[in-house]
């Protein structure tokens, strides 16, 4: 088997894990207990004021056992860990003709191997043991996330024949992102309970982007990877009939 036909079928792997992992988030909001940071009898999950990392505890809130849930937190952010990990480890090999994508496209792998990790230690330091460290790690793998979906997306618009769907979606990750950081920031001066919806619902949307993305660059990539094929076997062809 070729290297192309072994690259197609991972990155259809790739594209798989994320949309599976999205299904199991959906069922791990749906087994949830209840309760939430302001609210500890409200029944099952609020779009509004819970947030994924309330699925990682031991208890709910309304002090109800979320071990569904908390298995399902645990499988969705390793199987992320692994996508992350895969992905960025060899989508880098498709930027190696010029020096500047070449840089960029190693850095912005570094940044995503890195995410990969985090994704792992908070599947396991979570919000109800650790609050701090879970806390900040949230901070840091957003902050990895989007220096590394910004470093990718400025190598995709330099590499003009890779594929449009892995630009896009990146360029769309990254309005996302900063229109919710926008919101997060301006949400206090209209009250608390904005402030909570805002941060703790847009994290739940964004989650679910986030994730639904990965899928999307798994499916661009591996389009380009067929492309190229099916471009070297017209070039073959082409040139025994010559």
């Amino acid at each position: 088997m070729d290297k192309n036909k072994i690259l197609q079928i991972l990155f259809i792997i790739l594209t798989c894990i994320p949309f599976l992992a999205f299904i199991l988030l959906g069922l791990a909001i749906y087994y949830y207990p209840g309760g939430h940071l302001l609210d500890n009898f409200n029944e099952g999950f609020s779009f509004l004021y819970n947030t994924i990392s309330d699925l990682g505890h031991l208890i709910a809130y309304n002090g109800i056992s979320n071990t569904i849930s908390r298995i399902l937190y645990r499988i969705i952010l390793i199987s992320l860990a692994v996508c992350c990990l895969i992905f960025f480890s060899i989508i880098w090999i498709f930027f190696q003709e010029r020096k500047a994508t070449k840089w960029l496209s190693w850095i912005g792998s570094f940044f995503g191997i890195t995410l990969a990790g985090l994704y792992i230690a908070l599947a396991f330091v979570t919000d109800d043991t650790h609050p701090y460290a879970h806390l900040k790690m949230i901070y840091l793998a957003e902050s990895v996330l989007f220096t590394s979906v910004l470093i990718y997306d400025i190598v995709y618009f330099m590499k003009k024949d890779f594929s449009k769907l892995n630009t896009y979606s990146y360029l769309a990750l990254i309005i996302v992102s900063v229109l919710l950081m926008l919101t997060v920031a301006i949400a206090p001066r209209f009250g608390d309970i904005l402030f909570h919806a805002s941060r703790r619902g847009g994290h739940v949307i964004f989650t679910f982007i986030v994730t639904f993305i990965y899928g999307l660059q798994g499916i661009g990539a591996y389009l380009y990877v067929k492309k190229q094929t099916k471009n070297k076997l017209d070039t073959k062809l082409l040139n025994n009939q010559i």
